[in-house]
């Protein structure tokens, strides 16, 4: 009888490496990690492999078999949870400030729950209470960044030895416990009028548990674990589909459900999908790392050693041959500066929407929704016709992408009329395989045994960018509310060029370097 772990493994793929022990030595993949390294950046040597065994005395590795993303239906239902209770979040805490702060009545302020058409005395309420609101967004958005962005430089290295599954549980269980106090206060907002800044604690069990930063760093270390190098990229993007669906699906039912029900409902219902996203991954996710690569110990006494900080420092930081410290840390900083954008434009552009055009929160969900499919679409065409077909390399699909972001921001910078922000989606098509494409990379390049570490340090830098990107957003909106609230794009397009910048020079290292196994790998 097999248990759990040991069904990750194919027993015949065990026998034929045994079979065909004596021909590893003479058929090394091009993408397998050599014994031997070229020359670092300084003209030195390096030989990371030199006190192990040759390949003829090794003992086979079990083959990890997996035949489909078992984490997918998990990602789909929580960030679905997340996007159907998102936009309804914002509506309520423009209500709450309306009431609570500025004291008007809740006939002046029920418009701002989003669900009818405002009059020209509601805009003007607005106006007053929208700087309010950006503030207590800004205080979200760090809240979640800070100490995230902490406890992640502590997952990564820690998933290496003790799994990914821990990870994945944690993270959930704080998302679920966020969004039933979340419920909760909603609840007692019917009966009472409370501060808009008490809401802000339905964030901190999931800043607890590592936030989104320690769910991506989960999920992709997971991906890298189980599936085929060649077929890494095409699956993250496939992971990053579910995603954009379940983000899709709760943009588009949230307008109608919230029309139909209250935000108490729409709450609860969000709840109610986390607790299954949870329950999915405890019957059905399995650790991906074999047995004998997890490490015995004390899982809560190892999390909190600051060695396993300075391991991961001392991994991203240490020479590496053929550019390659050089092409972790461009692609870190390309994620980090995307991440940036996308959190500082998140937290403005509902209310940019709503006064530059009026749009109530259905119109805003199918825009969204739009969006979403639009990428999903894009993504998946992209990666079958210009990646299987036309054999792209994994640079190129990246600097497309950015180009894609590019494109949309300058569109929606310059827009006067409502559709010209469709024209702009369309020309984003490919926006949503950038993270993907970029995690990619440093799966690569990367040893299996420092993927974790890299991860966590990309996800603790992308966690930290909203403390600089909610501020400055949050300041340009305002002081450009009265003339051009759509300024804050410019400044999006300006950065997503950078990014195309930092993957344009790998590009170059690639094809300046194209015969070693990384840049095969990560141009193939």
């Amino acid at each position: 009888m097999h248990n759990d772990e040991e069904r990750l493994y194919d027993p015949n793929a065990e026998e034929a490496s045994l079979e065909d022990n004596n021909e590893v030595a003479h058929n090394i993949d091009a993408t397998s990690t050599a014994t031997a390294t070229p020359p670092d950046d300084d003209g030195y040597s390096s030989n990371s492999n030199s006190s192990q065994p040759s390949a003829e005395n090794q003992p086979p590795q079990p083959v990890i078999k997996h035949r489909f993303f078992i984490l997918e239906p998990a990602v789909f239902l929580v960030f679905l949870a997340m996007y159907l209770s998102g936009t309804v979040y914002q509506n309520q805490l423009l209500y709450q400030t309306c009431i609570y702060v500025f004291e008007y009545n809740e006939t002046q302020c029920s418009p701002l729950l989003g669900v009818e058409r405002e009059t020209e005395e509601v805009q003007r309420i607005e106006t007053q209470v929208q700087p309010y609101v950006a503030k207590i967004l800004m205080a979200r958005s760090l809240l979640e960044s800070i100490i995230p962005a902490i406890v992640s430089l502590f997952i990564g290295p820690w998933s290496d030895k003790f799994g990914r599954r821990p990870i994945v549980l944690t993270t959930f269980t704080g998302y679920l416990t966020g969004s039933i106090i979340l419920t909760i206060l909603s609840v007692i907002a019917t009966k009472t009028v409370i501060s808009p800044w008490v809401f802000l604690l339905s964030s901190v069990p999931s800043v607890l548990s590592g936030g989104t930063c320690a769910l991506i760093t989960g999920i992709y270390c997971y991906i890298s674990d189980v599936a085929k190098e060649k077929a890494r990229a095409l699956r993250m993007v496939l992971n990053e589909a579910s995603l954009c669906a379940g983000m899709m699906i709760g943009n588009v039912v949230s307008g109608y459900l919230y029309a139909a029900t209250n935000t108490v409902t729409v709450f609860a219902i969000s709840s109610g999908l986390m607790l299954l996203a949870l329950i999915y991954v405890i019957i059905f996710v399995i650790e991906s790392l074999r047995p004998d690569q997890i490490h015995s110990g004390s899982k809560i006494r190892e999390f909190f050693r600051f060695d396993l900080v300075k391991d991961l420092v001392t991994t991203c930081l240490k020479r590496r041959p053929n550019f390659d410290r050089s092409i972790i840390w461009l692609t870190m900083m390309a994620l980090t500066v995307a991440i940036f954008t996308m959190e500082g434009d998140s937290n403005v552009t509902y209310l940019y929407v709503r006064k530059q055009f009026e749009w109530t929160l259905k119109d805003f969900s199918m825009f969204n929704a739009a969006r979403i499919v639009v990428q999903i679409v894009g993504s998946v065409l992209g990666m079958f016709v210009l990646r299987r077909l036309l054999k792209f390399s994994i640079t190129s699909m990246n600097m497309i992408a950015i180009a894609s972001c590019v494109l949309e921001s300058t569109v929606r910078a310059t827009a006067i009329y409502w559709w010209e922000l469709y024209v702009g989606l369309t020309l984003g098509f490919m926006r949503g395989i950038m993270g993907p494409m970029s995690r990619a990379i440093l799966s690569h390049v990367a040893p299996a045994n420092e993927v974790g570490k890299i991860f966590a340090l990309t996800t603790s830098l992308e966690s930290l960018s909203p403390l600089i990107a909610a501020p400055l957003y949050t300041f340009v909106y305002n002081a450009t509310l009265s003339y051009h609230p759509g300024l804050f794009n410019f400044i999006s397009a300006g950065l997503y060029l950078l990014c195309f910048t930092f993957i344009a020079i790998i590009f170059g290292i690639q094809k300046s370097l194209g015969h070693t196994a990384t840049y095969q790998a990560i141009s193939s």
